[in-house]
């Protein structure tokens, strides 16, 4: 089982414990992501580092998740699917992660970005996960 990880899932596991980072890091393996996604979270580090985490300290969380959390998928496995990508979502920055839906399988993207994710052709192609849907995809395998 693969489940597509959006920035924001992963942005929600560096910024606090809960139900987000349990689901994710008590489940190694099952989630990937493209690179992007993870070079996202450390650009936009300055907009959720409200806490003032030391850099030091984020870059270790993020580079713990990419070695022992998340599949973490080069550009190069999804390149192919990035124009069709584009024509599915409304922002741009989203399209690595359909493209990376697109092209591997997969049992959909989880994202908080639902409004993004909700245009009826993406839907058509590529189902979107609540948290509450990855929980349950989780229980039952």
């Amino acid at each position: 089982m693969t489940i597509i990880v959006d920035t924001n899932v992963i942005i929600a596991t560096l910024i606090r414990a809960g139900i987000v980072r349990e689901i994710l890091t008590g489940h190694p393996g099952a989630f990937a992501t493209p690179a992007r996604c993870l070079e996202e979270s450390w650009e936009k580090r300055g907009d959720w580092n409200r806490q003032g985490v030391p850099e030091d300290v984020i870059r270790e969380a993020l580079d713990l998740l990419a070695r022992r959390v998340v599949i973490v998928v080069p550009d190069s496995e999804f390149q192919g699917r990035l124009a069709e990508a584009a024509g599915l979502i409304p922002d741009p920055d989203d399209a690595p992660v359909v493209a990376l839906a697109l092209a591997i399988d997969n049992e959909g993207i989880w994202t908080f970005n639902t409004r993004d994710f909700a245009p009826p052709r993406l839907l058509a192609r590529v189902r979107v996960l609540t948290t509450g849907d990855v929980k349950r995809l989780l229980e039952g395998s």
